[in-house]
């Protein structure tokens, strides 16, 4: 009778082990989840961060989340370093009255993140001028890289796209 209790015990034992490895297996994927949403919002939230001090043109703002060795490759195929865009956004040549990512899609990888996605960057017309903002339509690529517990961004690209098409009218 003794071994008969000692095998429903030891059955016992292992279902708890086995229910025990799942949760901890379960707890982990849903944390992992969690984190990568978390880091997903994080990266987003500092894409617009830098998008809206473009627009601002606060320049120490954009500094601040910029990498040194960081590109900036606008919509035309020019390039500048960090030090040129500051000036850029810091002399008020870049005049932009809007710089909005919509679709975005953000990829985590080891290190860091790539964030892209439709972009429409619109220009303030000339002092003095009553015409419209011009619109840029865009496809954007953007490469944050966390190093020292810190989120910067190495490369910002765009490439120009037509507009969008109208939608229909209806006759």
């Amino acid at each position: 009778m003794g071994e008969a209790m000692i095998a429903p015990r030891n059955q016992q034992v292992v279902v708890r082990m086995a229910v025990v490895s799942i949760t901890v297996i379960l707890i982990a994927a849903a944390w992992r989840v969690y984190a990568q949403s978390t880091t997903q919002d994080e990266v987003l939230k500092l894409q617009k961060q830098f998008q809206d001090n473009c627009v601002a043109g606060n320049a120490d703002a954009v500094g601040a989340v910029v990498a040194e060795d960081a590109l900036y490759i606008h919509g035309n195929g020019v390039r500048h370093n960090k030090s040129e865009l500051l000036a850029l956004i810091g002399n008020g040549q870049r005049s932009l009255s809007a710089f909005d990512l919509k679709e975005p899609k953000v990829i985590l990888f080891d290190g860091g993140a790539i964030v892209s996605g439709l972009v429409d960057v619109a220009f303030r017309p000339p002092a003095g001028s009553a015409g419209a903002p011009r619109v840029v339509h865009m496809l954007g690529s953007a490469v944050w890289i966390h190093k020292g517990g810190q989120w910067r961004l190495l490369l910002d690209q765009n490439t120009s796209i037509a507009p969008p098409e109208p939608p229909p009218t209806e006759q």
